[in-house]
């Protein structure tokens, strides 16, 4: 496997400059008037490692923004999308989609199509634009009256089973339809059914019945590049004015003491090589397997406590036995007001998805806000096919209805056509002359 090259990743030359200008390659900027002379220049030295993940002191991207994240930066989306109004359209969209279609045709199919239709020019084809709008209203009419009287009760019982799935359902098709779910948490002692709000999943947080509501964080910016207010929220007693120009592995308390962060609120950026992505993990939670890769000498087993739960980097230590200097400019921070871009939250684990493909597991959101980096429950392989199997099911519980009238509605449509005709177009169609007959034989 191709060796690659990075810079010193042990360096603490890292600043936190108001104007980020990064080439392609990835390069770093040297703390202005806190670095000693005796401090290594970070573009002589390197180090080199083998594998496919590498350990990132800043992203690439970190000094650019794409347009996408441009986009999603505008605090107007914080007002939509976190409103309630917007919420609930949602649901009403999720739940009728058949409706909601219906809904959007029949303002098209009304309003616009009709208007565009009799706005072509030319007075030879007044009469054919006229049948082709009224085809057009008749159809949007009738496109929204029937999934109103008809499908839109069938699929409301199929939600309302669906919502009620304890009162209604039984225990293997509940299992198989939300794998996750812990069985003996949904019954009273005395066997009755809890309402889903009081159900627990197999690792004893709370059931949610979106399984691929995955937990996001902010994406994660580097320790140089986020705002004083935030270095404060994550390092409280840090004298910031005091450490403006000094590397964070020398950044001290107002008390003079070394400044320390809570592991859980660590990220690391680790780049995959070979596909050129570069993500983030949260140092906690992260799995044994990163950290061989980004940290060749860390021993491993150092960084667990007896419980099996991970330390905090300062008791780490090499294989040597030597104390571990974890590099503080590997540090990102995760801060929704420093970005409004959600990524999943991943510890490293991966799966094979039924195409072959390397995907990477993700935690549902059903912890509270308090416990925003800590992982959720594991979404497994088998609930990823179960949802997948839902969502065709939930699909066909909404529109199957509308295919069984279609062909009654089509001929609603044609139906209909004279009438709209007449009386909004003012046409009225003409009837098919009766065929002469001349000595009880029909004539052209």
């Amino acid at each position: 496997m191709k060796i690659h090259t990075t810079q010193n990743l042990s360096s603490p030359a890292v600043s936190r400059p108001t104007n980020i200008s990064l080439p392609r390659e990835i390069r770093y900027t040297k703390y202005s008037d806190g670095m000693s002379s005796s401090e290594p220049d970070i573009l002589k030295d390197s180090v080199s490692f083998k594998g496919k993940r590498e350990i990132m002191n800043k992203a690439v991207e970190a000094g650019k923004k794409k347009l996408p994240e441009r986009v999603a930066d505008w605090k107007i989306w914080d007002k939509v999308f976190k409103s309630g109004s917007f919420s609930k359209l949602l649901e009403i969209t999720n739940k009728q989609e058949v409706l909601i279609n219906s809904a959007t045709a029949l303002v098209i199919c009304t309003l616009l199509r009709p208007a565009a239709i009799m706005a072509l020019p030319g007075d030879r084809n007044k009469k054919d634009c006229a049948y082709a709008s009224a085809h057009s209203v008749s159809s949007g009419v009738w496109g929204f009256i029937v999934p109103l009287i008809f499908i839109r009760p069938l699929a409301k019982g199929y939600n309302h089973v669906i919502d009620e799935a304890g009162k209604y359902l039984r225990e293997s098709t509940i299992k198989k339809r939300w794998p996750h779910v812990n069985l003996e948490s949904i019954k009273n002692a005395d066997g009755t059914r809890k309402p889903m709000s009081e159900w627990k999943d197999y690792m004893g947080n709370d059931f949610i019945r979106d399984i691929k509501d995955v937990k996001k964080v902010a994406k994660p910016k580097h320790i140089s590049e986020v705002s004083d207010a935030t270095l404060k929220k994550f390092f409280p007693e840090l004298d910031v004015a005091k450490n403006k120009n000094v590397s964070p592995n020398q950044w001290v308390k107002t008390n003079g003491e070394k400044a320390s962060i809570d592991l859980q609120k660590v990220f690391i950026a680790v780049k995959d090589t070979e596909k050129n992505d570069i993500k983030y993990y949260p140092l906690k939670y992260v799995t044994e397997d990163v950290l061989k890769e980004v940290y060749p000498d860390l021993d491993i087993a150092s960084t667990k406590a007896a419980n099996g739960e991970r330390l905090h980097f300062k008791d780490w230590l090499k294989k040597d036995g030597k104390p571990f200097e974890f590099d503080m400019n590997n540090i990102f921070l995760s801060e929704w007001s420093e970005s409004r871009i959600g990524i999943p939250f991943i510890t490293g684990k991966t799966y094979k998805d039924s195409t072959g493909k390397i995907k990477d597991i993700c935690y549902q959101k059903n912890n509270s806000d308090e416990a925003q980096f800590t992982p959720g429950t594991e979404i497994t392989p088998e609930m990823v096919f179960s949802a997948d199997i839902n969502t065709v099911a939930d699909k066909l519980g909404g529109w199957l209805p509308d295919l069984v009238v279609s062909y009654p509605r089509a001929t609603a449509t044609i139906a209909i056509i004279p009438f709209v005709l007449k009386e909004i177009f003012g046409i009225e169609k003409s009837k098919k002359p009766e065929p002469k007959t001349v000595e009880g034989k029909v004539v052209s």
